[in-house]
């Protein structure tokens, strides 16, 4: 194992319960007890987490959305609450081009979809200074943020986050972009976003299977950066309301957006966002998208901890805690046997994360703190995921 001398390990500090506490000169939360929502600082734009989107739409936008025009993409999974923005949008007199409905999955979050819609831009008349309001949950935002940023060479947008997976992950810190045949969002671009707001409400309809695909996400802040949130995800009823899940959603944003401040180009700190990816991408990939992204970090944040037992001291209490959480939100942790092992290592061979040939991993050294750029031989990685798909995770150690 070597390990790459400019990636110290990446240690935060708990967070405390308050909506204005501050962990280290992390970022801030602010509650508007007005409005009831809360607005997370720290980055060029600010992260408003809203009981209702469409009247918070307006906190978000800037001051020349009205007569600069707006488009709608939206996932078609929410509609009613994209119409509900845009119905919100002219009830105020804002100048809508028009909405456009696509069908969006990490299947289809691809270069011609990116196309597709730019071309319907084209067709409702957005010019430089439309501003693209994408609706819908991570693969929906990575794909309408990518045609915004090349789009007349760029042009503003705004995600607003339906799912707890966009709300906590996808939305925050810039990155756009879509997948090729040969692996996960291999072309991409960073583009700010003129704000991004999380849309509470969507969570009313929000299908169990995509509370697990977020929680994976949350699981994974904790492990990073905060023990207290991997034990209040073990504690979390997956099937509660929007109130009960608000808190886990700020936490998780907030730990997400201190990382990025700190590398908002992922060139040391950020990269431990990637806890788990580089399995869970590649499964991802090796299974055709037939294994949910939530899934497969699931997975992969078990088969780093695997792969962590002999190279940075992670150890069994810290392992059998995740492993726990992620039970607890019925998330998978064993490999599934559809998956050949060559085809995971060979997804593996073209992640954007592997470093001079070689590939590159964030592994788990305690609750609370990770280290990036960590190295491992094939054999190595090859054992691990045997390891995680011979049993479901009772026997790690």
């Amino acid at each position: 194992m070597s390990e790459a001398e400019d990636y110290p390990a990446v240690i935060c500090d708990d967070f405390v319960r308050g909506p204005t506490h501050m962990y280290n000169d992390g970022p801030s939360v602010f509650w508007d007890m007005k409005s009831n929502r809360q607005i997370i600082d720290g980055l060029p734009y600010s992260i408003v987490v809203s009981a209702d989107a469409a009247a918070d739409i307006f906190s978000v936008l800037p001051e020349d959305a009205a007569t600069a025009g707006a488009a709608i993409a939206y996932d078609a999974n929410v509609a009613e609450r994209a119409l509900a923005v845009a119905a919100a949008l002219r009830g105020r007199q804002f100048r809508c081009l028009g909405e456009i409905e696509i069908d969006a999955s990490e299947r289809r979050k691809k270069p011609e979809s990116v196309t597709a819609l730019q071309r319907r831009l084209l067709a409702l008349g957005a010019d430089r200074a439309t501003i693209l309001v994408a609706v819908g949950g991570g693969a929906l935002t990575d794909l309408a943020g990518f045609a915004a940023a090349a789009y007349m060479r760029g042009i503003r947008w705004l995600p607003v986050a339906t799912t707890v997976l966009g709300m906590v992950d996808a939305t925050i810190g810039s990155k756009t972009g879509v997948n090729l045949p040969e692996g996960k969002n291999l072309v991409g671009a960073f583009w700010d976003p003129v704000g991004v707001l999380a849309d509470l409400k969507a969570l009313q309809t929000l299908p169990l299977s995509e509370r697990k695909n977020g929680m994976a996400e949350i699981i994974k802040a904790g492990v990073i950066a905060s023990p207290m949130l991997v034990e209040s995800a073990r504690r979390h009823d997956l099937t509660s309301g929007a109130d009960r899940w608000e808190h886990l959603i700020v936490q998780a944003a907030r730990i997400k957006t201190g990382i990025v401040r700190s590398d908002p180009r992922e060139r040391g700190a950020r990269a431990s966002l990637n806890l788990g990816h580089t399995f869970g991408h590649a499964l991802e990939r090796a299974s055709n998208y037939r294994v949910s992204h939530g899934a497969a970090v699931a997975m992969g944040l078990r088969a780093a901890g695997v792969l962590a037992r002999d190279r940075t001291g992670w150890s069994l209490d810290d392992h059998r805690a995740v492993l726990r959480a992620l039970r607890h939100a019925k998330l998978p942790l064993r490999f599934p046997p559809t998956v050949a092992h060559d085809a995971i290592l060979q997804a593996m061979a073209s992640d954007k994360k592997r470093s001079g040939g070689e590939l590159t991993f964030v592994l788990p050294v305690r609750l609370g703190e990770v280290r990036v750029g960590l190295s491992a031989p094939e054999d190595a990685v090859r054992a691990a995921i045997a390891e995680c798909a011979a049993n479901p995770g009772k026997n790690d150690w």
